[in-house]
């Protein structure tokens, strides 16, 4: 800690030096998702209590989507740095990418700006598989990074 400190680099900010931006998107929802079929387990006592929660979660972002939700993206430019403030659970390359298109600034980004979705990963990630690509915990369609990026490029243009 004591390091990071002392390596902080420091800039004089005006109130010209500060913006905020705001990108809202729609996030497409996995096809698993069935509204009939998230209903039925909702209704089905049978079921574990957990697994009526997590189909009315399910329910609750499906329907959210289908009414036109938008998901806001923000980023406060304060200086050279950029704090991005994005959805969901999001692999790690969105933020490697914010990075990679400004390389020239300090890339801050924090998700779970609203977690209705889940995870979000790349598209190549959900064709690997693994934890966070699974229908229990990404309620977003593989073709989510091709609406997060451009957006994320227009934030920090």
């Amino acid at each position: 800690m004591k390091a990071a400190w002392e390596s902080t680099k420091r800039a004089p900010v005006t109130a010209a030096d500060v913006s905020w931006m705001v990108c809202p998107v729609r996030l497409p929802v996995r096809e698993t998702l069935v509204e009939a079929k998230l209903l039925e387990r909702l209704e089905d006592d049978s079921l574990a209590q957990r697994e009526r929660i997590f189909a009315a979660r399910d329910l609750v972002w499906l329907r959210r989507s289908g009414a036109g939700h938008r998901i806001e993206l923000t980023r406060l430019r304060i200086g050279p740095a950029d704090l991005v403030h994005m959805p969901g659970e999001l692999c790690i390359e969105y933020q490697l990418a914010a990075q990679g298109m400004r390389p020239d600034a300090f890339v801050c980004m924090a998700a779970y700006g609203d977690d209705g979705m889940g995870y979000i990963c790349t598209k190549i990630a959900y064709s690997q598989g693994g934890y966070e690509t699974r229908p229990s915990v990404s309620r977003v369609a593989p073709s989510s990074e091709h609406r997060l990026m451009p957006a994320l490029r227009e934030l920090l243009k």
